[in-house]
């Protein structure tokens, strides 16, 4: 456990080394901070406003009009950060900042609004990255070009705010999250340079929903100017700015892309048929936690378990365990099977044996699922 220092209201991301050697993160403030892993204590704190090492305690309050990380991304190489940052005056900035030098190496204003959400396109290549912001734009930039605030290219099709962009590090797609209660996949390919029009659904989504209809009838009036692949919908995106992700590349191939929710669920989705395959829930009513907000979830890159972060500060475990998948993994080149609807890769809960540790984290065994034996 890492006891952090200087947090304004909340930790707002965070990101480790390639290595795993360190680790920083961000608050709402101007500050960054990093943790040695190995040495188990705070090495640095980075001022991204101008670059200097110091302590203002006096920026607390008057937060709100000063620059605030809402997202931050690690280079490949440790050397440099690119932060996402809340909305001030003209805009919201795209901080890059170089770590050796201890210098904000460029600062571009990217949106009219915050910055909800930063990641790099495939962090092999740190130049390249994807933006996500509260005016519902995506936008790609390239750090070798970043100048007169153009970016590469955009992306429409949300018609609310970006809670979380995610790419698939394969240089062609990413994902994106939205309080239009949708996650959206893209091809980078397809970008766009022109500015278009889209009537945005506005509202405080921390207190408020959007009505379906007001929602139903932005999407369809933005349908003639959506580059999107794809839309997934079903899980609700409110109160806090939720997550998603691409399943790992050993296993599924990346075929799944899965999500926290605002109902307590975590829902995974199939890339190919566009349908939500499976929800990962607690009993309803029998347990402290089923109904508590899942802002991020992490599925294990080499094993077929995931956890799920709670609200009410609890961390779920989810296992899908039979012995039998190694043998079918080998007959299908390295790739698990494809999970019927029916018979998904995490099945509901229903009759499972469910164990809940002392650390709140929870174990799904079940020895009955049966599974297809070949890719479509």
């Amino acid at each position: 456990m890492i006891t952090c220092f200087n947090i304004n209201w909340t930790i707002t991301d965070s990101d480790i080394s390639s290595d795993n050697s360190f680790m920083i993160h961000s608050t709402l403030s101007p500050y960054i901070h990093m943790f040695n892993v190995q040495q188990a204590k705070y090495s640095g704190q980075f001022n991204l406003s101008n670059g200097n090492d110091d302590n203002d305690d006096n920026f607390a309050g008057s937060w709100y009009y000063r620059l605030r990380v809402y997202s931050l991304k690690l280079s490949q190489s440790g050397t440099e950060v690119i932060a996402g940052c809340g909305k001030m005056g003209r805009g919201a900035p795209v901080q890059v900042y170089d770590l050796e030098n201890t210098r904000v190496k460029e600062s571009i204003t990217a949106h009219s609004d915050d910055i909800n959400s930063v990641c790099y396109v495939d962090k092999k290549n740190s130049s390249i990255f994807i933006t996500g912001s509260d005016d519902g734009l995506c936008k790609i930039w390239d750090t070798r070009i970043l100048k007169d605030n153009e970016p590469v290219g955009i992306f429409y099709g949300h018609v609310a705010g970006i809670t979380c962009v995610s790419s698939k590090e394969d240089n062609r797609y990413f994902i994106s999250n939205s309080k239009d209660q949708s996650i959206k996949l893209w091809d980078i390919r397809k970008s766009c340079n022109e500015k278009k029009k889209i009537d945005m659904c506005h509202t405080d989504y921390r207190y408020d929903t959007i009505n379906r209809t007001t929602l139903e009838n932005a999407a369809r009036s933005a349908r003639g100017v959506d580059q999107s692949l794809m839309t997934f919908q079903g899980h609700q995106v409110h109160t806090t700015l939720i997550r998603c992700h691409f399943s790992p590349l050993y296993g599924t191939d990346q075929r799944y892309v899965y999500t926290g929710s605002y109902d307590g669920i975590v829902y995974i989705y199939d890339t190919v048929t566009g349908e939500n395959i499976m929800k990962l829930e607690l009993p309803k009513g029998d347990n402290y936690y089923s109904d508590s907000v899942v802002r991020d979830c992490a599925w294990h890159p080499y094993s077929q378990s995931l956890i799920s972060t709670s609200f009410h500060g609890a961390i779920h475990k989810w296992e899908y365990m039979d012995f039998r998948d190694a043998e079918r993994m080998e007959r299908n080149n390295g790739i698990f099977p494809v999970i019927q609807q029916q018979q998904p890769l995490y099945s509901p809960l229903g009759d499972r044996n469910l164990s809940v540790s002392s650390d709140d984290s929870m174990d799904i065994i079940d020895d009955d699922d049966q599974i297809s034996s070949d890719l479509p």
